[in-house]
């Protein structure tokens, strides 16, 4: 009989034994760098009576005191009932909601009365100018007890308007708004300051650049690191939208004025030396850049896309790589009337997590209806996404 050697046996089994170890750490690793829907933040976020029942726009901004400040664009205060807001539901322009610091109230702030509400920041016409004008805010920060907000300048342009086919006897009020949908031009860019922790407005003032000329819309997303604020903006061309990049020491006076610009290889006051940041995507209108530990996350959507996607650089301004697909949006797939989309994904990093980074994107409807009838249909959407799964060495050629 052949003898058995024992030791050879426990050395197998002890490889087999690390072998499945190994496997299963795999495993773990992998289930956790999955990305997950956040719905228990988006159920605290938005209200189905008595606070914001619909909205875009989600910059968020990080307060002293721990809570969070969200600036929204267009937003619905009122009543749902059975999924839906009523037709004469009133839109505001903008709004802000604040979550406290244990993520368990939150409050909406906007102007008037809830039966009665009317726009938080509401722009001021020059003397003679009787121009419809409102703000859709853009990104912010906080220095001492002021918080400073970057918003749009959107004048009402009737050309632009889209025609319901209706005649105005049968026209309701959602016929009309979707007519001036996309009626509209930015005329420039404004900073507008507000105390804390009451949000009492300070000061307008405009940045000093020639929008008209230059058309970057600079406060989409804004970054304090390094002694600086770091402003970024949106240029859009046909079918490719970039990112420029200014800065503003934070121990300044005022950040209205005196930027410098990022010329590609160093920052200069002209901004008709402004060059753009290389990525190899058309970026969204709004998008986040934020330092977490040593490095600088970019995170966009693709325009007029449904993925997300993230980059990371050594530096605020150049240099982004690591290019990470993140997330497939799926509702303008899993929409029959395809009239539903997707855009502006937002990163929160204030939020992170257990190593789990929150993240936004926003869902509306090229058919203006659906927004009264679906509150779904205008509710922003949170994600939970792994740091590891945006730092990891791995890139996308």
């Amino acid at each position: 009989m052949k003898q058995v050697d024992f030791r050879q046996i426990a050395k197998l089994t002890g490889i087999f034994l690390i072998t499945l170890i190994v496997l299963s750490c795999k495993h773990q690793v992998k289930k956790e760098l999955k990305v997950t829907v956040e719905n228990q933040f988006k159920n605290l976020f938005y209200a189905d009576s008595n606070g914001i029942t619909g909205a875009d726009g989600i910059f968020s901004i990080p307060l002293p005191d721990g809570s969070s400040v969200f600036l929204l664009g267009d937003c619905f205060l009122g009543k749902v009932e059975n999924g839906a807001r009523d037709i004469n539901t009133k839109m505001l322009r903008n709004a802000f909601i604040v979550i406290d610091k244990d993520i368990s109230r939150v409050k909406a702030l906007y102007k008037g009365t809830y039966d009665d509400p009317i726009t938080f920041m509401e722009p001021e016409n020059e003397v003679g100018d009787l121009t419809y004008r409102w703000y859709w805010p853009g990104h912010g920060f906080v220095k001492n007890d002021t918080i400073y907000v970057f918003a749009l300048n959107l004048y009402n342009e009737p050309s632009a308007s889209i025609k319901s086919g209706k005649s105005e006897e049968e026209q309701d009020e959602v016929d009309k708004l979707a007519e001036n949908m996309f009626a509209f031009r930015i005329s420039h860019i404004d900073l507008l300051s507000f105390s804390l922790p009451d949000f009492k407005h300070l000061e307008t003032h405009k940045i000093d650049i020639n929008y008209p000329v230059n058309q970057t819309d600079f406060g989409n997303c804004v970054m304090v690191a390094d002694g600086y604020v770091y402003i970024y903006g949106t240029k859009n061309f046909p079918g490719n939208a970039k990112i420029h990049v200014a800065r503003v020491p934070l121990n300044n006076r005022t950040f209205y004025n005196n930027w410098e610009y990022f010329t590609g290889t160093t920052w200069d006051k002209d901004i008709e030396k402004s060059v753009s940041i290389d990525i190899d995507i058309s970026v969204s209108e709004q998008f986040s850049i934020f330092k977490y530990n040593d490095k600088y996350i970019l995170l966009t959507q693709e325009r007029a896309g449904t993925d997300i996607y993230t980059y990371v650089s050594d530096f605020p301004n150049k240099d982004f790589h690591n290019k990470k697909f993140i997330y497939h949006t799926t509702e303008s797939e899993s929409d029959s009337t395809k009239k539903i989309f997707s855009y502006n994904a937002l990163a929160h990093a204030q939020y992170i997590e257990n190593d789990q980074l929150l993240v936004s994107y926003c869902i509306n409807s090229f058919q203006v209806r659906d927004v009264f009838e679906n509150i779904e249909a205008y509710r922003a959407h949170f994600l939970r996404i792994p740091m590891q799964l945006i730092l990891s060495e791995a890139t996308i050629k």
